[in-house]
């Protein structure tokens, strides 16, 4: 095992070397250089490349093309680095050599993640362990192990066998990538890739927290500079709020310039606005995070040639260089935590009151539970019902009060917010009003189930983008797309591939990146103002209207974001929308057929369950930093929580809080970072409040999958902008402890509670790993399908793959979604990647939703393979065996359990044995 994960982590280390190149020109701005997101951007470029050639059939897909792949994004990335102007290729690595103790806790960090997942994986604890079954884990197995077995994409559909798969697979491809190259065995590369997921995305936060601390460490000292450099020329302006710092309020709309004002007052302002971007790009570099000297240019007039990729950056002389402080290394790390170990609240609520039912009441009813369970009461009583689905809790009157450390329900975290749903009451035989759960994951709950879906494989890759997006926001200079052809194509990658790995990022983090541009576009001073000054620079860049700079980007990326995926698009349908418009009328009814409206309202006590640890340090740093309007939006706030509360709709408190969110990043556009941290609190008000008014329709008509996929990104987004906030809060009221002690208090108070309530997130990991490493089984990383329990079934596992090619088609029992039995249905296939003629009907009716013609197909398909089992007519049976192509015929015990014993003694007669054992037989199918 410990093999296997030193061959898993060497994989990454070469991955980041790949990446290094292509990361400095795409977050070159960033005071990491790129350096802690290499390995994700890395991985995801690799993978394109491999992916595009399989498509169009240059190459097999396997374990060479990969490295052929690695190796020429590599290539690629020095090659872009000699022709751009950023850094010479030879000096790619000085800066590891200048910041090597930031090298170290990155490496340390992402070794230490690794194994620790690794290790969890590898324990066997009730319900959770290595062994890729249960819940939908099955299915991603299946996809993980048929792209391994195609060479030819898409990669076939191993539960509907003739067809490709239609779903977001391209993150199943990314693992199975690594996987393939390293050799390990598919269920040890299954469990692997959970902890290289769990690694990336750990280091991609301490990342993101250390970029936006590095970039606010070292502003007050650059402002004094260029404050000095400007006084003599310029009118000092009055710093924008910035406690204890000699600041200039930068980036502002400049006074109009009047013929008659003369030459002197033209000269003051152009002054002013040199002074600004020299003053800001000089924050960008003269931070704890120091690369060596890269380029000689005194001056973005210097800019001319039309693909750099960044803004020349100079680096601050070696006195100005200091070592990353300790305390931003805990704040990553205690960011790390609350952002991947940490669960919400409902864990301790669970403790405190002894019923895991408590996640399914109400604010009053909850309020009730707790205050009785605190005096003492064994028996706790609602003051009204809480009707819930037959299926779920059915009518709650009272709670009965239990031991919860000793028997911790790890499952109904992940379900905290409930919305009113007609549902079945058994009692009245009658469909009435109930309250049904909306899945409310955290990354923590993922990676101990061990379903390794789109929403997991797409953390680190959120993350990335997230960089991206802060990137843009820490460069001196605006960017132009349409001169930076590298990054335009580079950026689409990233943001493209979202859409292949979990089409639900994609509007997200798109709209992150827009409005990332957007911020940038609106804080920059007018270019055409100081013309003498930028006479160097290329035409457009002077005269260009900034907002028509603006929609030229968003066109490009947009544009960009799509081409580059089109193979994927070209060959997929989409998963959602309902099969008929809510409202049959032009325009809107194509909007309501994706669409729908929500009727009930997230309560505001679920939603700070979830998102509370998150939000006190995000709140706390908009109070402390809130002036004028932005205090009156924030009394706003508050009144909106409580009128919110009779109307029905609490939060609509995040309407005034995000404006106010906005108010402030706009008026400290001269703070990068924590114009970013506002940027992204504001768009995750946006998006909390979209999902209380509309939906995204799908199968389950209701918005359970609307709330599960946006709160579980803006669990990432807020939780790396509320690490960041709590530092930021703590540096802030360090540096006013000496003038006004009262603020240091004050300041103080918010990341205090934050860190009490990631205490009690801790309890979650406590109650869960903390036992399985205490009380499970070491079982290794090995996992096995319940075909694979016996000796005898692993055998015939491992004989189909190393057997059959990868694309042939294995006939097995088809028995009902998610196997509860553990019959091991759909285990064939999934534990081979071979495609069978139809696995869980449910899941494919899913994938198939918006193909009526595959729709209907999947039922057939499956009465179709009953025959052939069970009837003992051999004609029929091998006409519907040549109709769907099948080359094996799998006979195990699943299938004696499942079919008729008359039916079955007829297989011999449709093909030859050519595997045996005392519990399987293999059947090859006789062609004529």
């Amino acid at each position: 095992m410990l093999t296997d994960i030193l061959t898993y982590w060497l994989a990454a280390q070469a991955l980041g070397i790949v990446g290094l190149p292509a990361a400095r020109l795409l977050l070159g701005a960033l005071p990491d250089r790129g350096y802690a997101f290499a390995r994700s951007l890395g991985l995801l470029l690799t993978g394109y490349v491999a992916w595009l050639a399989a498509m169009f059939g240059l190459a097999p897909f396997g374990a060479p093309l990969i490295v052929a792949a690695g190796g020429a994004v590599f290539i690629g990335g020095m090659l872009a680095l000699r022709h751009s102007d950023a850094t010479e290729p030879a000096q790619l690595f000085g800066w590891m050599r200048t910041n090597w103790r930031v090298v170290i806790f990155y490496e340390a960090l992402f070794a230490a993640a690794l194994v620790f997942l690794a290790l969890l994986r590898a324990q066997e604890y009730g319900f959770v362990g290595p062994h890729p079954w249960g819940t939908e884990r099955p299915m991603d197995y299946a996809f993980f192990n048929a792209i391994r077995a195609s060479t030819v994409f898409p990669p076939h559909d191993p539960w509907m066998s003739g067809y490709s798969i239609n779903y977001y697979y391209f993150g199943y491809l990314l693992m199975a990538a690594v996987s393939l190259v390293t050799g390990v065995h598919p269920a040890v590369g299954y469990n692997l890739s959970l902890a290289l997921i769990f690694a990336l995305t750990a280091l991609g936060v301490a990342g993101m927290v250390c970029n936006l601390a590095a970039m606010a460490e070292r502003l007050s000292d650059s402002r004094s500079s260029a404050v000095s450099d400007a006084g003599a020329d310029a009118t000092r302006i009055r710093a924008p709020d910035y406690e204890g710092d000699a600041a200039v309020a930068m980036l502002r709309p400049a006074p109009a310039i009047h013929p008659a004002s003369g030459g002197v007052a033209h000269a003051a302002v152009v002054h002013r606005h040199l002074n600004i971007m020299r003053m800001q790009r000089s924050a960008l570099v003269t931070n704890p995070l120091q690369s060596p000297p890269e380029v000689a240019a005194e001056d973005v007039s210097t800019e001319t040639d039309a693909d750099r990729e960044q803004p020349q950056i100079p680096d601050a002389s070696p006195d100005a260089r200091r070592r990353m402080p300790w305390q931003v290394w805990i704040a990553a790390l205690l960011t790390v935590v609350a952002v991947l170990l940490a669960g919400n609240q409902a864990g301790t609520l669970q403790i405190i009151v002894g019923d895991e039912r408590i996640v399914a009441l109400d604010g009053v009813q909850l309020s009730a539970a707790i205050a009785q369970a605190l005096s003492g009461a064994e028996t706790i009583t609602l003051p009204y019902p809480a009707r819930t689905g037959a299926g779920d809790f059915g009518e709650i009157t009272t709670l009965k009060r239990s031991d919860r450390i000793a028997d911790f329900n790890w499952w109904w975290p992940s379900r905290v917010v409930w919305d009113e749903r007609p549902g079945w009451n058994p009692a009245t035989q009658q469909i009435e009003k109930v309250r049904g759960y909306a899945i409310t994951e955290f990354p923590f709950f993922s990676f101990w189930l061990g379903d390794m879906h789109p929403h997991v494989m797409a953390l680190p890759f959120g993350v990335l983008a997230l960089a991206l997006a802060l990137n843009i926001v820490a460069r001196p200079t605006p960017l132009h797309l349409w001169r930076s052809r590298v990054t335009l194509i580079l950026a689409g990658i990233v943001l493209g591939s979202l859409y292949m790995i979990n089409s639900w990022d994609l509007p997200t983090y798109l709209l992150i990146f827009l409005g990332a541009l957007a911020f940038k576009t609106a804080t920059q001073p007018d270019m055409a103002l100081a013309g003498a000054a930028f006479s160097n620079m290329p035409l457009i860049t002077r005269l260009t209207p900034p907002w028509r700079s603006y929609l030229a980007n968003a066109l490009l990326i947009i544009v960009a974001s799509v081409l580059l995926i089109a193979p994927f698009l070209l060959t997929f349908t989409s998963l959602v929308g309902g099969r008929a418009p809510l409202i049959d009328l032009p325009l809107i009814g194509g909007i309501t057929r994706f669409l729908g409206f929500v009727t009930d309202r997230t309560d505001l006590h679920s939603f700070l369950i979830i998102f509370g640890v998150f939000l006190t340090p995000l709140i706390g740093l908009t109070v402390a930093l809130a002036r004028d309007m932005e205090r009156t939006l924030l009394i706003g706030s508050g009144i909106a929580v409580v009128v919110g509360a009779f109307i029905g709709f609490p939060l609509a408190a995040l309407l005034p809080l995000g404006l106010a969110a906005v108010l402030i990043a706009r008026r400290h556009s001269d703070h990068p970072a924590d114009a970013f941290v506002f940027v992204m609190f504001a768009l995750g008000c946006a998006i909390c409040l979209g999902v209380e008014v509309v939906y995204i329709r799908d199968v389950f008509e209701n918005r359970m999958n609307t709330v599960f996929k946006f709160y579980y990104q803006i669990w990432l987004i807020w939780g790396v902008t509320g690490g960041y906030a709590a530092w930021r809060l703590v540096q802030r009221a360090v540096t006013l402890q000496r003038t006004q002690p009262l603020r240091l208090i004050g300041g103080l108070v918010a990341p205090v509670i934050a860190l009490v309530l990631l205490a009690s997130g801790l309890t979650y990991p406590w109650l869960t790993a903390g036992k399985a490493f205490t009380e499970g089984r070491h079982v290794g990383l090995e996992g096995r399908t319940p075909r694979e329990r016996t000796s005898a079934g692993a055998e015939a596992i491992a004989w189909i793959r190393a057997n059959t090619p990868g694309d042939a088609v294995i006939l097995e029992a088809v028995g009902p979604s998610y196997d509860t039995a553990g019959m091991g249905y759909g285990g064939v296939s999934s534990s081979t990647g071979r495609s069978t003629v139809m696995g869980w009907e449910g899941h494919q009716q899913q994938w198939r939703g918006g193909d009526p013609t595959l729709l209907a197909e999947i039922a057939p398909r499956a009465a179709d393979v009953a025959t052939i089992y069970s009837t003992t007519d051999v004609a029929q049976a091998r006409a519907l065996l040549a109709t769907y192509g099948v080359d094996y015929i799998y006979l195990g015990e699943t299938e004696r359990q499942t079919y008729p014993a008359e039916g079955l003694a007829k297989l011999p007669e449709l093909g030859e044995v050519v595997f045996q054992n005392e519990e399987v037989t293999i059947y090859r199918v006789r062609t004529s």
